[in-house]
């Protein structure tokens, strides 16, 4: 059985699946695929896709695997090598919108140079190493490696440029936040209306139109977390205080501006210091 992995990154990881069915379909695979697809959503009857699974059934089934192939998450490789797997990496790209930098790809060669895994350049490569991997006899693994060492402090440095990513995010995420709401007060739309819920109504459609334009933009369809959605409740109650607050010094376009800059700022205080700046879209 082959085992594919493609961790719990937010973003989707289509382009594997697509190669891992091309790869079935000229039968160069010829055994079961089973795929934890996490955030990518795809279907297809010659693999059984799930998104995840309880962490004792996954372990089950990567130690059942013959082979690993896997997205080049630092964890997902790990997982494999400490339990001798035959692993194929293959990294997610940023400029295919599936990771937020090319760390991927670093980690891998670095690995594959080391004989630790069979290492993807690119999707092109699995089906070479999938001819190799009868032959391939992966270095062991050993915990206390210093070559481990350093992959993980080079993975660490990696992802401050994720931290650095997100906080980027969120001020775009609020300066058009903050636009629409401006747009729609200047429009003067639900007057008939009482001011509080003008104000709560305006507020949802800016909310809707940023994760339209979000998922437009990102080339994926975005997935509502847990976390996300309980960050939005909290901007919103700030929001909705601060306008009451301000609705007797006011009127209502300002109240509206000023509502949106506090719930902003105190938004981006609970996003860094509550989620640590990381993407509050995955759970």
């Amino acid at each position: 059985m082959i085992l594919v992995t493609l961790g719990t990154q937010d973003k989707s990881f289509e382009r594997l699946l697509v190669e891992i069915e091309r790869l079935i379909d000229q039968k160069v695979i010829r055994e079961k695929v089973i795929v934890q697809a996490g955030y990518t959503n795809y279907f297809s009857n010659k693999m059984e896709i799930f998104d995840y699974l309880p962490k004792d059934e996954f372990e089950k089934l990567i130690h059942q695997a013959r082979i690993l192939i896997t997205h080049g998450g630092v964890g997902s490789i790990f997982d494999g090598l400490a339990r001798n797997k035959k692993i194929i990496a293959v990294p997610r790209l940023s400029k295919y919108m599936e990771h937020t930098n090319d760390h991927q790809l670093q980690v891998i060669e670095k690995l594959g140079s080391e004989g630790y895994i069979l290492p993807c350049a690119g999707i092109e490569d699995i089906e070479e190493n999938l001819k190799k991997i009868s032959k391939f006899r992966p270095k062991k693994y050993h915990e206390n490696n210093y070559q481990m060492l350093s992959l993980i402090e080079n993975f660490i440095e990696n992802d401050s440029n994720h931290f650095s990513s997100s906080i980027f995010e969120y001020f775009t995420f609020g300066i058009f936040f903050m636009a629409f709401q401006s747009i729609f007060s200047c429009l003067g739309l639900f007057q008939n209306l009482p001011s509080l819920e003008i104000c709560f109504i305006y507020w949802l459609l800016s909310y809707i139109m940023i994760l339209f334009f979000y998922s437009i933009f990102q080339k994926k369809q975005l997935r509502i977390s847990k976390k996300f959605f309980g960050f939005s409740l909290i901007c919103l109650s700030i929001h909705i205080l601060s306008f009451l607050v301000f609705q007797s010094f006011f009127e209502f376009f300002h109240c509206m501006v000023i509502s949106s800059l506090i719930s902003f700022i105190l938004g981006y205080l609970i996003f860094m210091l509550v989620f640590g700046g990381r993407n509050v879209c995955s759970d």
